[in-house]
């Protein structure tokens, strides 16, 4: 498992997806150890919060894609009129194409999704900027909490050994108070010294060596429990950040996919180009009213359609005259479908590896066994 593993092993490098990380005498203190598990059960909440996100954005593609078939089995007397509407739309298009969009900034698909987020569009471009630098934020801050913590450790491993020194050392002298004193009674029975003073100068090393190593080994015991409490606290910290880390990975990868975009950076560019692309079609548009009277017209008919957005085939009338472009449209929506299920399904691993790795913990640790489902039912309640 990967957050059970021995503390005192090389340090790995740190992923985006980890799971939260322990200290083993943590799981043995009944306050950390409610702490972690129910940090782990925050982080399992969080996943299923972006999982019913991604789970709202799958049923409005289902829905669209429901559309798609409605379209297609339009019977021909309802759809002539509204072919004839798409047409006009087209036609109108094409003309003010010529006249003014010979070169336009950006193709047609990609001026509609501008279109349809224009007003929200500084809310959603402010939204993922945040969220892209508080991405470097979180990192960043990961990465000094691990280099703390390892600074612990070596810290810790460093004392282990001092006090395994100390124990040495004590073994070697009560060695040498032992030779000490065979060699003083040899000398007292083979050639009748008097040997007291010896005895009582041996006795009297020995005594200030234990104490002084005594005193020595007590501070760095008091020092390594220190210690013990600081990592834990680190580890503390490490694991609330390693959750923003997740929770926010995953709002970037929910905003990128929604807005088919890879960065802020480049919804910006595209916005960029809508608004100048927009300004010289208004420029037409002022002149020639015809474009949204289609519109209009196509409205209307298309609202007689159980469809879902029927906001959306104005914006693609080429997909209600041309059959290729229904089934483009349709495989393109079917791929981001895919997509948000793949998003569905590893962000639903992640939820039960952390529910295994609370299990694993209860295999380990029986004698918590109970308290440890007692809060796994909670939670699921």
């Amino acid at each position: 498992m990967g957050f059970l593993k021995n503390l005192f092993k090389k340090r790995e490098k740190i992923e985006e997806n980890s799971p939260l990380d322990f200290f083993d005498s943590q799981i043995h203190n009944d306050e950390e150890r409610r702490k972690y598990v129910s940090t782990a059960f925050m982080q399992m909440k969080e996943i299923s919060s972006e999982i019913d996100d991604l789970r709202l954005e799958y049923s409005a593609i289902t829905q669209f894609l429901n559309d798609c078939d409605e379209i297609d089995k339009i019977p021909e007397e309802v759809k002539i009129p509204i072919e004839d509407a798409a047409n006009e739309i087209l036609t109108v298009k094409t003309n003010k194409e010529k006249y003014y969009l010979e070169k336009p900034l950006m193709d047609e698909d990609m001026y509609n999704r501008m279109d349809k987020i224009e007003d929200e569009f500084p809310e959603i471009y402010n939204k993922i900027k945040d969220a892209e630098e508080f991405q470097g934020k979180i990192k960043s801050d990961l990465k000094k909490v691990e280099g703390e913590k390892q600074a612990y450790f070596y810290r810790r491993h460093e004392l282990n050994a001092m006090l395994k020194n100390i124990i040495g050392v004590i073994v070697i002298a009560l060695v040498a108070f032992a030779v000490c004193n065979i060699i003083l009674i040899v000398l007292a029975i083979a050639l009748n010294m008097d040997v007291k003073i010896g005895f009582l100068l041996s006795v009297t090393i020995l005594i200030v060596v234990y104490s002084l190593l005594f005193m020595k080994g007590n501070d760095l015991r008091k020092e390594s429990d220190k210690l013990d409490r600081t990592i834990i606290k680190i580890i503390q910290l490490q694991n609330s950040v390693k959750i923003r880390l997740v929770n926010n990975t995953n709002l970037l990868d929910y905003l990128y996919l929604k807005y088919n975009t890879d960065s802020s950076k480049e919804l910006k560019k595209n916005f960029d180009l809508f608004s100048e692309e927009k300004h010289r079609r208004e420029q037409y548009e002022r002149a020639n009213k015809d474009l949204p009277a289609a519109k209009r017209k196509l409205m209307n008919l298309l609202r007689n359609l159980p469809l879902y957005d029927p906001v959306s085939w104005v914006h693609t009338p080429e997909a209600l005259v041309n059959r290729n472009e229904l089934v483009e449209i349709r495989h393109e929506m079917i791929g981001r479908r895919q997509k948000l299920r793949e998003q569905i399904e590893e962000n639903t691993k992640s939820a039960e590896k952390i529910r295994d790795e609370i299990k694993e913990m209860i295999r380990r640790y029986p004698k918590y066994s109970v308290e440890l489902m007692n809060m796994m039912r909670d939670f699921d309640k």
